[in-house]
């Protein structure tokens, strides 16, 4: 992912402007997401920290939140966006090398990310069971639909490859992964997986 990372290194300085937010529909998720005062929370894939002020207005200042990204450059303006938020704390790393603390998560949870797995899909999944404590959740999320995710992707040469796969599938693998309550939007507006531990 070492060619991924360049690339959005190279996208950071402007990636808000490039990639408006849509604060209605980010509300929505994260209303759907039920996060909950107090949670430890791990942000993957928190690029320019588009979520973490909504995640911390959910956790209601009481939590942690720990943002991950494999681009320092997008973490940097994630930091700096962030900056009064002492609840947050920032790692950047590629999710699948580090060692991440066992049965310790509330809430796992990505946003514009999943794609970007590639072929270790499988094993993200697999890897954030063992993070997530009793009843945890793992959160795949996008604001926008799958078909202007994967339309998005196939018009940039460094991420033509990086599909989003439809909601029912990614179910399937987490029913495979031993997850269970799974709750699937995908549609015209959005698209949203949640599952528990």
């Amino acid at each position: 992912m070492n060619t991924e990372a360049a690339f959005f290194d190279s996208c950071a300085l402007h990636w808000d402007t490039i990639r408006n937010e849509n604060p209605l529909i980010l509300q929505q998720l994260i209303e759907l997401a039920d996060i909950h005062p107090g949670e430890r929370i791990l942000d993957v894939g928190s690029g320019t920290g588009v979520l973490l002020p909504y995640l911390h207005k959910k956790s209601l200042c009481q939590g942690k939140i720990t943002a991950v990204d494999f681009s320092s450059c997008m973490l940097a303006k994630a930091k700096e966006k962030c900056k009064h938020f002492t609840e947050i704390s920032f790692k950047c790393a590629d999710i699948m090398k580090i060692s991440l603390p066992l049965n310790f998560y509330n809430t796992i949870i990505c946003l514009n990310f999943f794609p970007h797995l590639g072929t270790h899909k499988k094993k993200y999944i697999e890897k954030m069971y063992s993070a997530l404590c009793s009843d945890g959740k793992l959160i795949i999320m996008h604001d926008i639909s799958r078909a202007k995710v994967n339309n998005l992707h196939e018009n940039c040469k460094t991420v033509c490859e990086d599909r989003l796969p439809p909601a029912t599938y990614v179910a399937h693998m987490l029913e495979t992964a031993q997850y269970h309550n799974i709750v699937t939007v995908d549609n015209d507006n959005m698209y949203f997986v949640m599952s528990k531990k």
